[in-house]
């Protein structure tokens, strides 16, 4: 085969490839036995490097499924708290800050086992609005399955 034969056809296999590494996963999971069925309460703890108010978008995305939820320090967790939410995010800067990882994580507030958790994950910084992906990711979250 001639080399310029070969040309047109490395374009489109790098074109590809620069295509397919820009996707975003999702991925949930829900511990064996266990889901957030009958948790009414949650409280999410806020990290002290969150600059992007990701506990509140977490708070807002709960109660919009109708849940009650709550952010702070745990110091300031209410006594009738069932689920104890955590996360932990990570972001690129592309002249602003772009979210490239969420990972979202309910425990049981008794025992502080694992029950469910999500996470986001992008190659390349997505362009939609962080509070769309937080909305993906808790409805995942409080449905139970995974995506």
């Amino acid at each position: 085969m001639k080399a310029a034969a070969l040309i047109p056809r490395l374009l489109v296999v790098l074109l590809a490839s620069l295509l397919l590494a820009g996707c975003a996963s999702y991925d949930g999971y829900v511990e064996r036995g266990k889901g957030l069925a009958g948790v009414k309460r949650f409280f999410i703890v806020t990290n002290l490097n969150d600059n992007h108010a990701l506990d509140h978008r977490i708070a807002e995305a709960l109660q919009a499924h109708g849940f009650t939820a709550g952010t702070g320090p745990r110091t300031m967790m209410p006594e009738d708290t069932q689920a104890i939410v955590s996360y932990q995010d990570r972001w690129a800067w592309d002249f602003g800050d772009h979210l490239v990882y969420l990972n979202i994580g309910a425990q049981d507030e008794l025992s502080n086992e694992l029950i469910a958790s999500v996470s986001f994950s992008a190659s390349i910084p997505l362009r939609e609005p962080v509070a769309a992906t937080v909305g993906r990711l808790v409805d995942r979250l409080v449905a139970g399955k995974k995506p």
